[in-house]
């Protein structure tokens, strides 16, 4: 009984000992009892062969296994492999929500992605791998947008490559991964997305205020309104979205204080056929309809209204921010549309031919500390029964009109502040006074082919001194003008203002002088040369004098793409003399068409001459690597050739290149994949 007992124990003590051993063996203990016991702690063995070499993995690395070839994979172990699992994914190292499939002889990887294989042997001992399988060069796209555009373009959908997934992985062993929606697209050679997709497909309808928050905060694109509705506090739109009534119902009826409709930074706004209504209930709320902030953009199409009521702002557009009316009402607001400082409003002219009016407002069209350049440029544009209709305040930016009716307003057609003000053809009419500057600004006055007629007080009402800032060429002007104190005339001594008309029809050119002093008046006389040869024009009973003369004019302009004047310029000469028009060099634009009259001879008639320009071109780059990412991305730059030298410069994805010239740039992924690319930027690079 001893001898069996202490028999036992030295067993134990053996199998203790075998424990702790990293193999297996066999056993026999005599005359108690015969066993076989294996121990196996070490664990399977993973190879990856890739062209003809081996790699062997015998415990669970810590890092992914970059590789950019297909490889082959299979297991090996000291006993025997129970099971082989291999899991895929194209997309992503996440393998939570991914099926495995088994596999027992050498298994093919040749598709791009992720896969995670698991070699567990008969004791259950496992060795694990994460293979990353990118073949492809990093994605490089280069698009050419006008300066100033390319950030309105890229917002309006979100562009996401994703390289096309192939599910086979061999004829024998297929991986079926999970199908990802709304996120795979192709890509073709030159890297040109053929799909783009949105935060959210499709519409929705909506009927009252929850149902419409719930739209805009899961970034719905089209919602549609069913009847009016009632808001009771501030929506926020961060996000690309339209907005359009489902029947002849369509306001937004604000209720509440403060902003109704704030459009942030990356928001755009599309409002049609649309009514915007701050005007009900109470008064004077200090409500603004709608508040555009700084990288904002706003789109009234169809004949959209902004009701806002006494007390109240239509539209503010902050600096940075943009508001453009393709046909749109703001009426009944102590200020319909507020620019302030670099801020963007402009217009458009939808097909339909609808207007875009603004009445019954104090004031309709508000520049405060305004600095950039405004264009009311279309022929839709009617600006009428408001107090006053433009008011540039303390602005120094310049405002150009053309073709615009300005009528009907009870105080000031025009209020000009300190700023440029350039108006081309259109009306201003039946306003108390046409244009006014009062004596504490200074601005610039600039009109051609005007015709100003019927204002009850003053055509134009001009009350600075010592300010040369007043020139009229052509059109017509009837009723008061009063300029520096002197209605109707020039003061030709230097401390008035200095104002030329020029009207466009040449026997109807003159000048009226109003001098005390004969000798002016002859010094005046004597820069003319009279045809037909008339005698000059002499009232001395009233000191005034009428001086023809035979002078020609050529207006030179400079005009965008859309036709917007950026800069105007008048020379004189003798009928009969040669002229030449050299354009200027206007920063951020190119000059793409000069007219074939921009040489010739002075005439009696006005010559235009209309020059070209456009917005500079830019280039933006964008890459991408959804695999192994991208580590590295310089890019070269010459000015004159393709001649790169030096290390090149780091640059981040998304950015836009200005200067003129030649460039490349180097791209390179997580397993080392390179894409180059060259291409060259100047103002051929992207015609309209």
């Amino acid at each position: 009984m001893k001898k069996k007992l202490y028999t036992i124990i030295i067993f134990i003590l053996l199998f203790g000992a075998l424990l702790s051993q990293n193999s297996f063996a066999k056993y026999i203990i005599q005359d108690t009892l015969q066993m076989s016991v294996y121990i196996d702690k070490t664990p399977p063995t993973i190879n990856i062969i890739t062209n003809g070499e081996r790699e062997s993995f015998t415990k669970t690395p810590t890092d992914i296994i970059k590789r950019t070839q297909e490889i082959t994979v299979n297991t090996d172990d000291n006993i025997k492999i129970k099971t082989n699992e291999i899991y895929y994914n194209p997309t992503s190292q996440n393998f939570e929500k991914i099926t495995s499939n088994n596999f027992d002889e050498d298994v093919k990887i040749t598709d791009e992605g992720f896969y995670k294989i698991v070699a567990t042997d008969t004791s259950n001992n496992k060795t694990e791998i994460v293979i990353l399988l990118d073949k492809s060069a990093p994605e490089v796209v280069v698009k050419y947008y006008k300066k100033g555009e390319e950030t309105a373009k890229l917002n309006e959908t979100e562009v996401r490559q994703v390289a096309a997934i192939k599910k086979n992985l061999s004829s024998e062993q297929v991986i079926n991964a999970p199908k990802e929606e709304n996120n795979i697209m192709e890509i073709n050679e030159d890297y040109e997305p053929k799909a783009v997709f949105a935060a959210r497909a499709g519409s929705i309808t909506v009927s009252n205020e929850t149902d419409l928050r719930n739209a805009i905060n899961n970034q719905y694109t089209d919602i549609i309104t069913w009847g009016s509705i009632s808001i009771s506090s501030t929506l926020y739109i961060n996000h690309n979205v339209k907005i359009h009534p489902a029947t002849n119902e369509n306001a937004l009826q604000y209720q509440g204080y403060g902003n109704f409709i704030v459009v942030q930074s990356n928001g755009v706004l599309d409002l049609t056929s649309m009514v915007v209504d701050t005007n009900g209930g109470a008064k004077n709320r200090g409500v603004t309809s709608i508040n555009i902030q700084s990288g904002g953009r706003v789109i009234f199409n169809e004949s959209s209204i902004v009701d806002g009521g006494n007390g109240n702002t239509g539209i503010l557009v902050n600096g940075g921010a943009t508001l453009l009316l393709n046909s749109c009402h703001i009426a009944n607001s102590t200020k319909g549309v507020v620019v302030k400082d670099n801020g963007v409003l402009s217009f458009g002219n939808l097909s339909n031919g609808r207007n875009n009016e603004f009445w019954g407002d104090n004031t309709a069209i508000s520049f405060e500390n305004f600095t950039g350049t405004c264009n009311f440029n279309q022929n839709n544009i009617k600006i009428k029964d408001n107090v006053n209709g433009i008011v540039t305040n303390s602005s120094s930016g310049t405002i150009n009109i053309s073709n615009v009716e300005i009528f009907n307003n009870s105080s000031a057609g025009i209020d000009l502040g300190n700023g440029k003000l350039n108006i081309t053809g259109g009306t201003i009419r039946n306003n108390k006074v046409g244009i006014y500057l009062n004596t504490n600004n200074s601005g610039k006055l600039k009109i051609s082919n005007v015709n100003i007629h019927s204002n009850s007080q003053y055509a134009i009402n001009h009350c600075k001194n010592v300010d040369g800032s007043c020139t009229i060429l052509g059109g017509s002007i009837s009723g008061a003008i009063y300029l520096g104190q002197n209605d109707n005339y020039i003061n030709t001594n230097s401390s008035y203002p200095t104002f030329t008309v020029t009207p466009s029809t040449y026997y109807f050119k003159r000048k009226l002088v109003k001098t005390n002093s004969n000798a002016i008046a002859n010094t005046e006389i004597s820069k003319v040369t009279l045809t037909p040869k008339d005698s000059w024009y002499k009232y001395v009973e009233n000191n005034e004098y009428i001086v023809l003369w035979t002078g020609g004019n050529v207006i030179a302009r400079y005009k965008d793409y859309f036709g917007n004047i950026l800069k105007q310029e008048l020379k004189n000469g003798s009928i009969g003399s040669e002229y030449s028009i050299t354009p200027p060099i206007i920063p951020g634009y190119d000059l793409i068409y000069i007219p074939a009259n921009s040489k010739g001879t002075y005439t009696q008639s006005d010559i235009t001459v209309d020059f070209k320009y456009d917005l500079v071109n830019v280039a933006k780059v964008n890459f991408e690597d959804l695999l192994s990412n991208v580590v590295s991305a310089k890019y070269w730059f010459n000015e004159d050739s393709e001649a790169f030298t030096g290390n090149g410069t780091d640059f981040a994805n998304g950015t836009t290149f200005e200067d003129y010239g030649y460039y490349k740039v180097l791209v390179v992924n997580g397993v080392g994949l390179e894409k180059e690319l060259t291409f060259s930027l100047n103002k051929d690079s992207l015609k309209r």
